[in-house]
């Protein structure tokens, strides 16, 4: 199996974390999002990638880990935008590679059920997703057999009875020529069935995570964890004796966590991390290497990048922390709340930005809060 995967571009709704590195970079419990797409391409025996991105230098530590198992053809994307990526790789694209958005979480099962759709039929096919808010991803139009109608990329506004695109595909040489001719893959598919060509869909009712914006993060995390069911603690990692760890726990190697701590688990402690006295780590709360959380803290449903520090005394709850930030000891992180649920819906009611039950805030990548700061929900913060 050939596949194209797309891997371009800071992304505007990430900015404050990326830094303007690849979004796909960002990590999850201690691996990039990129590597967990990779992964489940090499479990459902994939062989060959060619790797489209604007930064090619960034990725090479990443092929030369998954060297062993991947062929890699890295491509520097010379044009913008996402029909841009595609055309450079237009030749794979027209010969029915797997075509796969590096930003996209899913489990593998998606990838092979979108491929053994297209093979099935014999046509473009495109995973779509039933999503409460299309607006973010385009889009699709089915009819009762399943084929595709018609195809919005941009709508303005919700639209009840669509699908969403979900960032996998198969295309052929018809489709590819209509996208480069027309530089719109909504003008392309549109076109492409008025002339009585047929596009299948491949409708994926599962879990799935379109990362664009920091809660979509804390979204990974949960379904991350959620197949987590055994407590792993690396030899190297030093637990004081009254330290309380409970539930699917990792930690990882030259990890500290200090006397009176408690972690609750699903919960994910990076190398060489440290996590203070009588501190409090929740469900969901991914700590990455080299972090600190300092004693007396307590932390819910949170990302805290690599490097990052939470001073002492301070409430961190469904925030996101940026790889080298600084939040002040004594920080309070105030929540918007409404009756909890349970599940992923703890941080959300309708998915994707829209309404909240909880959301706390984003500290950029580098930046300093100060001591004795109340974060507003929803809020970037730091200098």
């Amino acid at each position: 199996m050939r596949v194209v995967v797309l891997a371009g571009g800071s992304g505007k709704g990430l900015a404050p974390l990326t830094g303007g590195r690849p979004k796909v970079l960002l990590k999850v419990c201690g691996e990039a999002v990129i590597e967990r797409v990779l992964r489940n391409l090499v479990s459902i025996g994939a062989k060959k990638v060619t790797l489209v991105t604007d930064k090619p230098a960034e990725f090479e530590d990443i092929t030369v880990r998954f060297g062993r198992l991947l062929e890699f053809e890295v491509r520097r994307q010379s044009s913008g935008g996402i029909v841009g990526a595609m055309l450079e790789a237009k030749e794979e694209l027209s010969n029915g590679a797997l075509l796969v958005y590096g930003d996209t979480l899913v489990s593998a099962e998606a990838y092979e059920m979108t491929y053994a759709a297209a093979t099935e039929y014999g046509v473009p096919t495109l995973m779509v997703v039933p999503e409460e808010d299309v607006r973010f991803y385009g889009a699709v139009f089915v009819d009762s057999r399943g084929f595709i109608k018609r195809f919005k990329e941009a709508p303005r506004e919700r639209i009840e009875g669509a699908y969403a695109f979900g960032g996998i595909a198969v295309l052929n040489k018809e489709l590819v020529e209509l996208i480069e001719r027309d530089e719109s893959i909504e003008s392309a598919v549109n076109g492409y069935v008025a002339s009585g060509n047929a596009v299948k869909t491949a409708l994926w009712s599962d879990w799935w995570v379109d990362v664009g914006y920091p809660i979509n993060l804390l979204e990974a995390i949960y379904y991350v964890m959620m197949g987590w069911e055994t407590m792993k603690i690396a030899s190297s990692a030093k637990i004081a004796p009254t330290a309380v760890i409970e539930g699917a726990v990792v930690i990882e190697d030259d990890v500290t966590v200090d006397h009176y701590a408690v972690i609750r688990g699903p919960a994910y402690i990076g190398r060489g991390a440290l996590i203070g006295a009588h501190t409090f780590i929740r469900p969901y709360t991914d700590v990455e290497a080299g972090a600190i959380v300092s004693s007396y803290s307590e932390v819910a449903w949170s990302l805290i990048g690599e490097g990052a520090t939470i001073g002492r005394n301070t409430f961190l709850g469904y925030s996101v922390v940026g790889e080298g930030a600084t939040v002040g000891p004594g920080t309070l992180t105030k929540l918007i709340t409404k009756p909890e649920e349970v599940g992923i819906k703890a941080i959300k009611v309708v998915k994707r930005r829209k309404e909240w039950y909880k959301i706390g805030c984003t500290v950029p990548a580098g930046s300093k809060v100060p001591e004795l700061s109340v974060l507003e929900p929803g809020e970037i913060v730091g200098d």
